[in-house]
């Protein structure tokens, strides 16, 4: 005697199993993509601040530069220091009585700076001393600028597009006052970024 098929049973209890498991599923994988994209997120902002006081610090070391050079009241001096982080000199620095040198007739007037083509607005950098860290943590910081006899303008830029202009106004007595300290990023659309809504 052959006894009959009978069919499986799912009863109220075990469906309701199965949708907790597949909701808890369902939860564990938005998790792990939840906290991809947090990673990625504070791995961009930790290398934007680490660039961030990069640029500082070697603002910093070239104020303290030129304000030490200053102190000692040789032109000689300044000038080696700005020759150092690749300033280039369009006019003769201060004499020892304080009065600025005139500038040559094709230089720019005191005070400008070219602005580039970038949304940003930052200076572009030209050609100037590549600055690379002992330890090679750093990425290597271009720094740039002129000195017109009265406004030195120096440009620190890094190749992500993170760029520290400052621009300092040599005084009578022999100290100097900044007129300009401004970090910018310049915007590279490197094309990964997603569509949300295309509105």
């Amino acid at each position: 005697m052959a006894r009959p098929h009978g069919s499986v049973r799912i009863g109220p209890i075990s469906l309701f199993t199965l949708i907790i498991i597949l909701c808890l599923a369902v939860l564990a994988v938005l998790s792990v993509t939840t906290a991809r994209a947090e990673l990625s997120v504070t791995e961009r902002q930790a290398a934007t601040t680490t660039e961030t006081y990069q640029l500082e610090v070697r603002g910093q070391e070239f104020l303290a530069a030129v304000d030490g050079s200053l102190a000692t009241g040789d032109a000689a001096t300044l000038e080696a220091v700005l020759a150092d982080y690749g300033v280039e000199t369009t006019a003769a620095a201060p004499g020892a009585d304080g009065a600025a040198a005139t500038a040559a007739p094709d230089a720019a007037p005191a005070g400008e700076t070219i602005e580039d083509e970038t949304p940003s607005g930052a200076t572009a950098p030209a050609a100037g001393v590549t600055i690379v860290d002992g330890d090679g943590s750093a990425g290597s910081i271009t720094a740039s600028g002129t000195f017109d006899g009265e406004l030195i303008s120096a440009t620190f830029a890094m190749d992500s597009g993170r760029t520290l202009a400052l621009t300092l106004r040599l005084n009578d007595d022999g100290t100097c006052t900044i007129e300009q300290w401004k970090m910018t990023t310049q915007w590279i659309d490197d094309g990964t970024g997603e569509t949300l809504w295309l509105g």
